[in-house]
C-alpha cells in the first residue's frame, strides 16, 4: 500500500511528453512553480509522424532550427496529386508569401525541448505511466507505474498532454464528437523523389478513402512514406500504393515502420475543468484536414502551462481561472482547426472524378486555405463561378460558414 510517506509532491504535474507536455511544463517551471513531466515512453518522440513542420513552429517554441533535430534541406514546395496523378496542385512557399519548413527529427526535437524544461527547473520522468487519477483533500493524487516500481504523485494542477487515450480526458472530460484516423508509416531509403525540397501527396479513393499518402524527404537518400485513411486497412493501402509506383519504390527498403491514431474530429468542446487542462492531441487541437498538430499543440502547452502556473501563483485554480487558456489558443488557433474540419467535411465526400476536377480550378494558395481552415469563403466564392459541379462544393463550404 503507497502511504503518505511515499507521495511525490508539486504544484504541476504535465501527464504525457509530447509536444504540448514538454512545453507546457517548461512554461510553467519558468515561472517558478513545481513541476513534474511524466512520460511514459523509455525516449520521446517514438509515436509516429511525418515529422514536417514550418519554420513558425520554431518560433513558437522558442527553440532555433538546428542541424541537431533538423532532417535534410529546408522544404520549400508542396505538390499535391489528384487521384489522376497527372493533375497536381503545386504549392510554393515564397509565392504563397511563407517561409517554408523542414522536416524533423522528431525524437531529437523532443529531447531539445525536454533538455529546456529540464533547465527550466522541471522535474521530468520516462518510462513512468500514470493508471490512477483521484481528488483527495482539493488536490489530485495519480498513481504513476516507473520502472522502480508504483509511485503516488499530489498535484494541485494537472493538465492532461497524454494524446489520443488520455486518462486526465477519460477522467473527468466529456469528448463528444471526438475522432481519430488510423495512420501508418514506413522510414524508406532508396525512394525516386522528385527532389529534396519538395513534400508530395496523394489523395483519391483508390489511394486513401477520406485521407491522403505523403512522401516526404529527410535527406541522406531517406523519406517518410506514410498514408491515414478512415475507410479502408491503413497498411494495406499503404502497401498497394507502394506496389502501384514501382518507378518510385523499385529499390527502396523499409527500415522502419510504425503506426498511431491522430485525431481529426476538431478540437473538443471541454478543456478546463477545476484544476484540470487538457492539450494537443487529448484535446484535439490537430488541424483535421491535414492531421498537422505539432504547431498547435506547441502554442497550446506554452499558454496552459503560463495559465496554470499563474493561476497557482494567485491560489485560484478554478475552472473560471483556467478558462484563460482556451480563451487565448482560440484566438489564434480555435476558429482554423473548426474551418479545416468544415473544409475536409466537404473534401473528403467527394469523388475521385470531383477531385481531379478541383485540380484544374484550384491553386496553391486555396490548398494552403482549405488545409488550414483560412479563408474558406474565398474559395467558396471562386468555385461558383465554374460548372455545376464545382458549385455544388462552393455551396458546401458557404453553408458550413453560415452563407
Amino acid at each position: 500500500m503507497l502511504t503518505d510517506k511515499k507521495i511525490a509532491r508539486c504544484d504541476i504535474l504535465v501527464i504525457g511528453g509530447g509536444p504540448a507536455g514538454l512545453m507546457a511544463a517548461r512554461k510553467a517551471a519558468q515561472k517558478g512553480v513545481k513541476t513534474l513531466l511524466i512520460e511514459k515512453g523509455k525516449q520521446f518522440g517514438l509515436k509516429v509522424c511525418g515529422e514536417a513542420v514550418s519554420t513558425a513552429t520554431f518560433a513558437e517554441a522558442e527553440v532555433p532550427p538546428s542541424q541537431n533535430f533538423i532532417c535534410g534541406e529546408e522544404i520549400d514546395r508542396v505538390l499535391v496529386y489528384a487521384p489522376e496523378e497527372e493533375k497536381k496542385v503545386e504549392i510554393c512557399a515564397g509565392s504563397i508569401g511563407y517561409d517554408g519548413g523542414y522536416i524533423l527529427n522528431k525524437r531529437a526535437f523532443l529531447e531539445e525541448m525536454a533538455r529546456l524544461a529540464f533547465q527550466a527547473g522541471a522535474e521530468v520522468w520516462t518510462e513512468a505511466v500514470a493508471n490512477q487519477l483521484l481528488r483527495h483533500n482539493g488536490l489530485f493524487r495519480c498513481v504513476v507505474a516507473t520502472n522502480k516500481g508504483e509511485q503516488l504523485v499530489e498535484a494541485k494542477i494537472v493538465i492532461g498532454c497524454d494524446g489520443v487515450n488520455s486518462l486526465v480526458a477519460r477522467r473527468s472530460f466529456n469528448r463528444k464528437g471526438y475522432r481519430v484516423i488510423p495512420c501508418v508509416q514506413y522510414q524508406m531509403d532508396n525512394c525516386h523523389l522528385i527532389d529534396k525540397r519538395t513534400l508530395e501527396m496523394f489523395v483519391g479513393n483508390n489511394v486513401a478513402p477520406d485521407g491522403y499518402v505523403w512522401i516526404f524527404p529527410k535527406g541522406k537518400g531517406l523519406a517518410n512514406v506514410g498514408l491515414g485513411t478512415q475507410g479502408a486497412p491503413a497498411r494495406r493501402c499503404l502497401d498497394r500504393f507502394i506496389k502501384t509506383h514501382p518507378h518510385r519504390f523499385k529499390k527502396a527498403r523499409v527500415l522502419k515502420m510504425g503506426a498511431a491514431p491522430v485525431p481529426i474530429g476538431g478540437q473538443v468542446e471541454e478543456i478546463v475543468q477545476d484544476g484540470l487542462m487538457l492539450c494537443g492531441d487529448a484535446a484535439g487541437q490537430v488541424i483535421p484536414l491535414t492531421g498537422a498538430g505539432i504547431h498547435s499543440s506547441i502554442a497550446a502547452g506554452k499558454i496552459a502551462g503560463e495559465v496554470a502556473a499563474e493561476a497557482l501563483l494567485e491560489g485560484n485554480t478554478s475552472r473560471e481561472k483556467l478558462s484563460a487558456y482556451p480563451q487565448q489558443f482560440n484566438k489564434v488557433w480555435g476558429k482554423r482547426i473548426s474551418d479545416s474540419l468544415k473544409a475536409q467535411q466537404v473534401i473528403t465526400k467527394l469523388s475521385d472524378r470531383e477531385l481531379n476536377r478541383l485540380a484544374d480550378i484550384l491553386i496553391g494558395q486555396d490548398i494552403v486555405d482549405l488545409a488550414n481552415g483560412f479563408n474558406l469563403v474565398s474559395v467558396g466564392l471562386k468555385l461558383l463561378k465554374y460548372p455545376t459541379f464545382a458549385g455544388k462544393i462552393a455551396r458546401r463550404l458557404l453553408e458550413k460558414q453560415g452563407r
